[in-house]
């Protein structure tokens, strides 16, 4: 397959990105011993890399565990950790170690700043800490136009950061603490990073873009911003991608979009499948019952509400990743069993009967949510739910109606 070549992607992102053949990276310094055997990776054994580019990382003061390794999407990469500030604002706190991963084609390419919004590879399993990085890929985009997501085919340098508080950058070494979480605090990890490797290795004139999709999109959105607002000119173009606008913590307008537009033809299915949720004792029953057993907490005024919000939680990541056409014929018809309904209403895009086999092209799925879910809460707000299918539910305490209603009128 030809490479894509500069004017290809001029069209496609509407950017002056200056493509180049690699060229040697001026003054390197002595190399010292590398990371090719830390005990956290996962089946991916290190390899010497370009000694030139190995010896311009190193001569980063604050690039350390530095890794060179083949990945069969990106090719030859290079994973180190970045000691990173906890706190921009106030240097006393110290440091943490922030993973990064580079594809480095030459000082002059263009870059592409893959910004995070998660974890960089797949979240650590408390049973089996290991740092996956055959699972990294190439930026959304660049696999949707290289087929593959070969990163080989593009003559571009491509860093990719993982976020704080995500995987193993823990600022507090404490993956349930998040003082200092915030889109500044993460902004200005990416730009001490983004000016460290201007400094010592990306030092030609190639531009620079930075991307996300989602989470990772907004990530990008943020950079945007505290750039801007620094005058740091960092970065020559911004392209984030189904990047949510939200204007509030539970914004309604995205949930409702997803459960009435995306889903459109099976509407009315739906309808009627979430109703006996609130009509049903029966169905009710039995859903309560399913959701208890997966372990879930439940409002201290009403079983039935917090099983509602999680069910519909729940529809809201089908529609967003699982195969629509594998968990829309999941749905349950009229006479089926209580048991069927409360399975039915349990499914997420992580369940083995509907998981996305395709969606790795964005990702790991399996991510530790709490940050994100705690940075919504803190400063940048998530999808909110029309509970309007619910108000007139049998089932449904007076309690109940007036706190979907305060959640359906909100603006």
């Amino acid at each position: 397959m030809k490479r894509l070549n500069l004017w290809m992607l001029v069209a496609i992102l509407s950017c002056g990105l200056l493509t180049t053949s690699c060229s040697e990276i001026d003054n390197p310094v002595p190399v010292r011993e590398l990371s090719n055997s830390i005990d956290e990776f996962w089946d991916m054994p290190g390899n010497a890399g370009d000694p030139e580019v190995v010896a311009a990382l190193q001569s980063i003061e604050n690039v350390v565990d530095l890794k060179p390794f083949m990945n069969v999407f990106l090719g030859q990469c290079y994973y180190f950790n970045y000691n990173q500030l906890v706190d921009h604002n106030n240097p006393s706190k110290g440091t943490f170690k922030q993973q990064v991963v580079l594809t480095f084609v030459g000082k002059d390419a263009p870059t592409i700043l893959h910004t995070q919004g998660y974890s960089l590879t797949t979240q650590p399993d408390p049973n089996n800490i290991k740092n996956h990085l055959d699972s990294i890929k190439a930026p959304h985009f660049l696999w949707a136009l290289s087929k593959e997501g070969d990163m080989k085919k593009f003559d571009l340098n491509c860093l990719q950061v993982e976020y704080r508080y995500n995987g193993f950058s823990l600022p507090e070494g404490d993956k349930d603490s998040f003082t200092y979480m915030t889109a500044e605090q993460h902004s200005k990890d990416l730009h001490a990073i983004v000016s460290d490797l201007k400094k010592a290795l990306i030092t030609g004139d190639g531009k620079w873009l930075s991307t996300g999709v989602s989470k990772n999109g907004d990530t990008s959105t943020q950079y945007a911003y505290f750039d801007e607002l620094n005058g740091w000119n960092d970065i020559d173009v911004y392209v984030p991608f189904a990047s949510p606008n939200t204007i509030q913590e539970d914004d309604i307008r995205i949930g409702t979009y997803m459960i009435t537009k995306s889903t459109k033809d099976k509407l009315a299915d739906l309808e009627k499948v979430y109703k006996k949720l609130v009509d049903d004792r029966a169905v009710a029953d039995s859903t309560i019952a399913a959701y208890a057993k997966k372990g879930g907490k439940f409002n201290k005024d009403s079983a039935l509400l917090t099983t509602v919000i999680t069910v519909l939680g729940n529809l809201f990541d089908l529609q967003s990743y699982a195969d629509y056409n594998t968990w829309t014929k999941l749905i349950p018809k009229e006479g089926d069993k209580p048991e069927t309904y409360a399975k039915f209403f349990m499914l997420n895009s992580n369940s083995p009967e509907v998981e996305y086999k395709g969606a790795g092209a964005r990702g790991p799925l399996h991510k530790r949510r709490t940050p994100y879910e705690v940075q919504n809460a803190m400063e940048q707000g998530g999808a909110g739910f029309d509970y309007s299918w619910f108000l007139d539910g049998k089932l449904l305490s007076e309690s109940d109606k007036k706190y979907f209603t305060r959640q359906w009128i909100c603006r």
